[in-house]
């Protein structure tokens, strides 16, 4: 009974979303989100053209059931790693689960991601950008969809609506943007600017106290020390009364883990996002989800979570990461 009664609530709410919901034909869909396969497709390298039609076929221009009810245009299900919001539709299968995004762009950001980190998908970005034919056959190749037709649809609604352009097209190309988009920005690679506030440097701030005869710094709101040669975390542990496995957890260490002399040691919990100046940090050689973590004062799980990766995931110098939520999402 709740089973039914949990699928007429979704239904009622379907049919009062579509009923409210202006049609939108293919070419007022292209036009209101070119804009997102472009930043994803400079971000990630994800033709702009494969994008668009993606979401076009999937999303039926914006009107199908499930993108008015939960802004999911690439029908990306579930799957075991989703750890947001949910919405159940028939597909393949009766009651299928799907993910539900706080906005469109969130959802062209999932898509980007969802192809990015699948290794079933990775032989695609050997592919040219412009190469839209063999990104379109190769997605049906990995298994994107059953269709068997798939990469002719793709194909041809590239080819009628002239969406090869947006490949070879730059973000600046858009001048009408909004404040979230702009901040979204900083992300894409390339030519597309990036973030023009350098990383913090916590160590040269002036401390703000001394105790045991330590200097204590702080950092995005949170108290640390710097390790000393020939000192060692037990030390610390017990200079400030913090019992050891606490002082490794805050600083999301490994127990019993070798630490460097010279290494920012929090004596607080860290915080689970980067002060609000910083939105994205660009990584440098040797850098890792762990180092950049203690650099922003955030904690590791946090960081990769809104990275939609896991913190021993390896980082490509040169690569923009989220130290914060996206911009488009609320805190």
């Amino acid at each position: 009974m709740k089973k039914i009664a949990s699928f007429l609530v979704l239904l009622c709410v379907w049919t009062n979303l579509s009923a409210q919901h202006a049609k939108m034909s293919r070419e007022e869909y292209i036009e209101k989100y070119a804009k997102y396969a472009v930043l994803e497709m400079h971000r990630v390298g994800i033709p702009a053209s494969i994008t668009l039609a993606q979401a076009c076929l999937e999303s039926s221009n914006g009107n199908s059931d499930l993108s008015i009810a939960s802004n999911n245009h690439f029908g990306i299900k579930c799957h075991s790693s989703w750890q947001g919001k949910r919405i159940y539709h028939d597909d393949d299968a009766k009651g299928e689960c799907f993910r539900v995004y706080n906005d469109v762009y969130e959802s062209y950001v999932d898509h980007s991601n969802f192809l990015r980190n699948g290794q079933r998908y990775a032989f695609l970005f050997e592919f040219d950008k412009n190469d839209f034919t063999s990104w379109a056959y190769g997605l049906k190749r990995a298994g994107y969809a059953t269709n068997p037709d798939y990469p002719k649809l793709l194909i041809k609604i590239i080819e009628d609506n002239q969406l090869y352009k947006y490949d070879s097209m730059s973000p600046d190309a858009f001048k009408e943007k909004t404040r979230k988009e702009q901040e979204a920005e900083v992300v894409v690679k390339g030519d597309a600017p990036h973030s023009t506030i350098a990383p913090p440097t916590p160590w040269k701030n002036e401390p703000i106290a001394t105790k045991h005869n330590k200097r204590i710094y702080k950092n995005n709101g949170r108290k640390f020390v710097i390790l000393d040669k020939n000192e060692t975390m037990y030390m610390l542990s017990r200079k400030f009364s913090i019992p050891m496995w606490k002082l490794y957890d805050m600083n999301d260490f490994a127990v019993g883990q070798e630490i460097p002399a010279g290494t920012m040691v929090y004596i607080e919990r860290k915080s689970l996002r980067a002060e609000s100046k910083y939105q994205t940090h660009t990584v440098a050689e040797g850098e890792t989800f762990y180092t950049i973590a203690q650099l922003y004062g955030m904690q590791v799980n946090r960081l990769a979570k809104i990275n939609k990766a896991k913190p021993d995931n390896v980082l490509e110098k040169g690569t923009n990461i989220y130290v914060r939520k996206y911009a488009f999402q609320a805190e």
